[in-house]
């Protein structure tokens, strides 16, 4: 289910200046590490892409959205600004891109929901800086909205139920062959890429014949082959 524009242009700008006060006075080397979850980018590198996708997206510039050569431009571009500046650029352009929510000008999946993005790098920058998890409402909103997914596998039959403390979601098609038992931040952060398959494996399966391969298919983005804690 998606949020409605005024509850989407509200989680993001509720994101943007979380991660702003967050980082506006890291020193250079906290600016210069390596985000774990992220391992090309810097924290640097982190903002810079917040604040590109914020102008590209209220721009309309989606060619390429949101693979690496289009997110390579956002980064580069900012790679030598004083972070001030690159947090001044996202605190014009975030509110543009609201606007856009707002008005309902754009059909696109991210530009309507740039908070699960949004939203998702501000844990990674937890699991390196110990900023804060984003809100519980903001992981529910991106659930909600990623799952339950219908999408079949060739490589896993029938229908996994994923069950957290307060949602049962379904992912795959045909009969129910599996389910799961894992928290909600858990089932976030795996089905944005951010949780290994040793992690997912390791969650409390009914039917544990189906936990490999279903641990690979759950992640919607790249999977990291490193086990992330934040």
């Amino acid at each position: 289910m998606d949020p409605d524009p005024v509850t989407s242009a509200r989680l993001y700008a509720a994101t943007r200046q979380r991660v702003s006060s967050a980082v506006r006075d890291l020193s250079p080397s906290d600016l210069n590490r390596q985000v774990p979850a992220c391992p090309e980018w810097t924290v640097h590198n982190l903002v810079s892409h917040l604040a590109g996708v914020a102008v590209d997206f209220a721009a309309g510039n989606l060619d390429g959205a949101p693979q690496p050569p289009w997110t390579a431009v956002q980064v580069d571009a900012r790679r030598g600004l004083p972070i001030d500046v690159v947090l001044e650029e996202w605190a014009q352009s975030g509110p543009a891109l609201e606007q856009v929510i707002l008005a309902g000008t754009s059909d696109h999946p991210l530009v309507c929901h740039p908070w699960a993005d949004a939203g998702t790098h501000e844990a990674d920058l937890h699991g390196l800086l110990g900023i804060g998890r984003p809100p519980e409402e903001l992981w529910m909103a991106a659930l909600d909205w990623a799952l339950p997914d219908p999408r079949p596998s060739d490589d896993v039959p029938g229908t996994l139920s994923i069950v957290i403390p307060d949602r049962m979601y379904e992912v795959g098609t045909g009969k129910p062959v599996a389910q799961v038992h894992t928290s909600t931040y858990e089932l976030f952060r795996a089905v944005f890429g951010r949780r290994s398959f040793e992690q997912i494996r390791s969650w409390t399966w009914s039917t544990p014949e189906y936990a490999d391969a279903w641990s690979r298919e759950l992640p919607r983005l790249p999977q990291t082959a490193q086990s992330l804690i934040d």
